[in-house]
């Protein structure tokens, strides 16, 4: 099953938080493999065999990708990037072999600039990217 989804449009500094797939993933802990890539070469995120494994992680990601576990109890498998970069930005995509899940998300990362009252950047800020079957919602905190 082969998704190909959203744009998503962030800032340097902030975070965001990328959804895998539109259905529940139901498999036994120890049977799931998640892998996220960025421009299909970049290892980003591994889980395998339910494990975190983070020793082929690019190091450009290190302390900085995280799936939530929470939702991975759930069924949903959700990365989290933080403290994003210019570089960052790009094609991320999600594969769940065992369920033949191929999800892809286009990322654009800008600059962020406050006008009229001076320069700066804001920080703290996280994108959540719901995305229900009939479309797609941003929703900022």
């Amino acid at each position: 099953m082969v998704y190909r989804c959203c744009f998503i449009y962030v800032f340097v500094l902030y975070s965001v938080i990328l959804k895998c797939s539109h259905r529940r993933i139901e498999l036994e802990e120890k049977h799931l493999t998640v892998h996220w890539r960025h421009s299909d070469t970049r290892n980003v995120y591994d889980i395998i065999h339910g494990k975190v494994s983070i020793k082929e992680q690019d190091p450009a990601y290190k302390n900085r990708a995280e799936v939530l576990p929470e939702e991975l109890k759930r069924g949903r498998v959700f990365l989290k990037l933080t403290d994003l970069q210019l570089s960052d930005g790009g094609t991320y995509l999600c594969f769940v072999p065992a369920l033949g899940i191929d999800h892809s998300t286009q990322l654009v990362v800008k600059r962020y600039q406050i006008r009229g009252h001076g320069t700066g950047t804001r920080l703290g800020r996280t994108l959540h990217l719901l995305i229900p079957l009939s479309g797609f919602i941003l929703h900022f905190i």
